[in-house]
């Protein structure tokens, strides 16, 4: 497979370093960066206060937002790096809401009926870079960033989705994958590491791409 306008996407748990991890690459390697907005959705705030009320309709939107900014910058094929996949939310969030009790049967009926729907005819990335950090060094980036909302998470929260991302990982088979151990890569601080990053996403891709060069 040629990838002369390579669509990467970083996925990661809340606070595991994925937003800051994409806008380093999209600086790196001088491509679209498709970040995701949490001010572009009302529901936010108000969900971690109430999830079961708030839960379906918080998801839908960024489920929508997310497949809408994927096949607009699929369809203009310009280089992107995506902060979160949309495979993410159904397969993750949403999920793991539905087994919270958060969604209701009902609700996770019309969820999937929905994001099947809006998967149609998607193209997947042309590689996902999971950013895997502990539960633990998540809450503390959290609680560092210090988003007041986000303060109310549920007991559990943080380490019910890494358990399903470790899982959505492994039996992940829509393309290629790379594992990036957070802890082990200050690409923040440290411009080697940024470096050490490009050359594992580089040699991970299925052929070289021009904005490796």
């Amino acid at each position: 497979m040629s990838v002369e306008h390579p669509f990467l996407a970083v996925a990661g748990n809340i606070g595991s370093g994925k937003t800051t991890l994409t806008k380093k690459l999209v600086e790196r390697l001088g491509v679209r960066g498709l970040f995701e907005s949490t001010a572009a959705n009302p529901y936010l705030a108000d969900f971690y206060h109430d999830m079961p009320r708030y839960a379906l309709p918080l998801q839908l939107r960024f489920l929508a937002m997310r497949v809408g900014e994927t096949r607009e910058t699929q369809k203009a094929q310009v280089s992107a790096v995506q902060d979160r996949t949309c495979y993410e939310d159904a397969h993750i969030f949403a999920a793991n809401l539905h087994a919270r009790g958060a969604l209701d049967e009902r609700d996770w009926e019309t969820y999937q009926i929905l994001a099947a729907q809006l998967f149609e005819g998607l193209t997947p990335p042309d590689l996902v870079v999971y950013l895997h950090r502990t539960p633990e060094g998540c809450r503390a980036q959290i609680q560092k960033r210090g988003r007041e909302y986000e303060q109310s998470m549920p007991a559990g929260y943080l380490e019910d989705l890494g358990m399903r991302y470790d899982g959505w990982f492994d039996s992940y088979a829509l393309g290629p994958k790379l594992l990036i151990e957070g802890n082990d890569f200050d690409f923040l601080n440290r411009p080697e590491d940024l470096e050490a990053v490009v050359e594992l996403i580089a040699n991970t891709l299925p052929q070289p791409s021009l904005p490796f060069v």
